[in-house]
């Protein structure tokens, strides 16, 4: 294990993100279905608000849709343009805070928003750029960040973290799972990056249903892609 690698997995033991998975290939894995139930478990009967507030996390549009019995979530659009719901984080799993949830707090939108987002900083603030993995990818050079803490693609809803972490030169990022985002040179191939956001996010069963995005002047944009490649 290198040093990279060391530090995610103590930022996934601080986040108690240390439970059993099974392992889906391609260096994906997925939280067993006993892990999730016994953090369900361990869930105040109530879902007060105090209570999870600090595990609220925004999460961003999934390509599967969710099971009819999961009810209505609450989405409101956040710049670049995403619309983007919540989650309370339970270590192997995301519980998505439903309307009917909202409406049971005594907090309104602007609240979940400001707190989500806080939560979001808060996790990241350990992240550094030491912990980009650089590689090339059919001669691409890439620039992929784990985190460890199950909210890596949110990056892209404060700017200033992400250009802390990835710098602010122009770059090109994809977020094709919820832990992971990717940095390519600004003036890539958009039918490539097309390619590579398919080709990851299809891995997870929980991938993520966006296109690209851009860094520049430390504004991020979203832009959309044109179809990937066969």
């Amino acid at each position: 294990m290198n040093d990279t690698e060391k530090r995610r997995a103590k930022r996934r033991r601080k986040a108690g993100k240390h439970y059993r998975t099974w392992d889906l290939g391609n260096g994906i894995e997925q939280a067993t279905p006993e892990a999730v139930f016994k953090a369900m478990g361990g869930l105040p009967p109530d879902l007060d608000w105090d209570a999870l507030a600090p595990s609220v996390v925004p999460i961003l549009p999934r390509r599967r849709p969710l099971p009819p019995q999961a009810g209505e979530p609450f989405r409101v659009t956040l710049p670049p343009g995403i619309p983007t719901g919540f989650g309370i984080d339970i270590g192997p799993a995301f519980l998505v805070v439903g309307t009917s949830l909202l409406e049971s707090w005594p907090i309104g939108p602007a609240e979940l928003v400001a707190t989500g987002l806080e939560n979001l900083r808060a996790r990241m603030r350990g992240v550094r750029a030491r912990d980009l993995v650089a590689q090339a990818i059919d001669g691409v050079p890439v620039r992929v960040l784990q985190s460890g803490v199950g909210c890596a693609s949110a990056l892209v809803l404060v700017p200033d973290e992400l250009a802390r972490i990835f710098g602010d030169d122009p770059q090109c990022l994809i977020a094709p799972m919820r832990d992971l985002l990717i940095s390519l040179p600004f003036d890539a191939d958009r039918s490539f990056v097309g390619w590579l956001n398919e080709e990851f996010s299809t891995m997870d069963p929980n991938g993520l249903e966006l296109d690209a995005f851009t860094l520049e002047a430390g504004a991020v944009r979203y832009e959309v892609l044109r179809p990937p490649r066969g």
